[in-house]
């Protein structure tokens, strides 16, 4: 596999913040919890997730640290990085709104928000 980067990383990395949100959101709707606490928990539960998934939350695994780095399969034997760890968790409650409202932005817009 050879590491690229092509400019998409950050459009790539909102649909990610965005399906996260979309997933946990559908699960808290299944259990039939409230809409307002499903709004919150969903910014939340979706917030760490991503923070994990960046790196800034930290965390270790048989007394090493776990250090994460996304990125994106674009082709065969391409896959788009950062160059360093993502910043999705930045995201997450710019999008929020916009998914539960049904007036989602396109990928690629958060940063207007």
């Amino acid at each position: 596999m050879k590491l690229v980067s092509t400019g998409s990383f950050d459009r790539l990395q909102q649909a990610l913040a965005a399906e996260i949100i979309r997933t946990v959101k559908l699960e808290l709707e299944k259990v039939g919890a409230p809409p307002d606490l499903v709004e919150q928990l969903s910014g939340s539960i979706a917030f760490s997730v991503a923070s994990l998934i960046d790196d800034v939350a930290g965390f270790e695994h048989e007394g090493k640290a776990v250090n994460p780095m996304l990125t994106f399969l674009v082709s065969d034997e391409e896959l788009e990085f950062a160059g360093g760890n993502s910043w999705m968790h930045e995201y997450i409650y710019r999008l929020v709104p916009g998914i539960f409202s049904n007036e989602e932005k396109p990928v690629g817009d958060a940063t207007d928000a």
